[in-house]
């Protein structure tokens, strides 16, 4: 796994180069998300599996109107928006792009909650817009893989979080610590075309302990993303073969065939149990 220190100016780069491609997405299945899609008996339109996800991980923190919801990784809005649209509570979403923060404050405007959320550029590590005990919900959904320091990332969660405050979360961990070069290669190949770290689960559960939370439920959600890092594996392998073509006309960027690659790498660990989907939730 890749061990160099993350920039977050090198991370909202990557997103804002790859919006285009996440805005085609958007474009075809009506929803702004940049997260995977959680299928399940109900759901299995990608429209209706992305805001899903969503629901996914309202359900498992119990997120009700009034609550206070910290939204780590807001990305262009999309959680946030349901989050204060559909469940009533307040939102303060954080992100290192500006570009992206930008989307979520329009999305916030066009769906009147505006008065509901805010958002703010800020980093998962220093949470400086964050006030002591001032959240009920601190909300990581694909957003903790970014972190290379998970233990300073989960003492800010339970600085921000009020007694009795509930995190939750859904990621991407590798099942076991040890992997093998070849496993090894394919996740650095993600952490590259992501700008992730992805960890381990048992290292997350860790980590929760240290930080001072208790009850900690891990769920595996892996069987529900699967139907989505397929349909990006064979969006990938389209145009990957393709991307030395692309990017020498202006089409495509060097990122944007990383995360192609990334795509393709991601799907392979799934299908190989290297990489879980897991929802975590824990308390303050």
């Amino acid at each position: 796994m890749d061990s160099r220190p993350l920039d977050t100016d090198e991370v909202a780069a990557i997103y804002d180069d790859l919006l285009d491609t996440y805005e085609m997405e958007w474009e075809r299945r009506g929803h702004r998300s940049l997260h995977l899609a959680y299928y399940d008996a109900d759901h299995d339109d990608p429209g209706e599996a992305a805001v899903n996800t969503i629901r996914v991980l309202a359900d498992a923190a119990g997120v009700e109107s009034g609550d206070r919801v910290l939204n780590i990784g807001c990305g262009a809005g999309e959680g946030s928006v349901f989050l204060a649209t559909v469940l009533g509570a307040t939102v303060h979403g954080v992100d290192v792009g500006e570009q992206q923060l930008e989307i979520a404050r329009e999305y916030a405007r066009e769906h009147g909650v505006a008065d509901a959320t805010t958002f703010a550029r800020d980093d998962l590590h220093d949470l400086d817009t964050v006030a002591d005990d001032s959240v009920d919900v601190y909300w990581a959904l694909e957003a903790l893989s970014h972190s290379d320091d998970l233990p300073t990332a989960l003492a800010q969660a339970r600085r921000v979080l009020a007694p009795g405050g509930r995190l939750v979360l859904a990621d991407l961990f590798t099942r076991e610590s040890d992997l093998s070069p070849a496993d090894r290669e394919r996740l650095d190949t993600i952490d590259t075309g992501l700008g992730t770290r992805v960890g381990s689960i048992d290292d997350l559960e860790t980590a929760l302990a240290d930080a001072g939370f208790e009850h900690v439920e891990v769920r595996d959600g892996t069987e529900g993303i699967r139907p989505s890092t397929k349909r990006r594996r064979r969006f990938a392998r389209f145009i990957t073969p393709l991307g030395g073509v692309l990017t020498s006309i202006g089409y495509f960027s060097e990122t944007q065939v990383d995360a192609l690659r990334a795509s393709t790498a991601m799907h392979d660990l799934v299908t190989d149990d290297v990489l879980g989907y897991f929802v975590v939730t824990a308390e303050a």
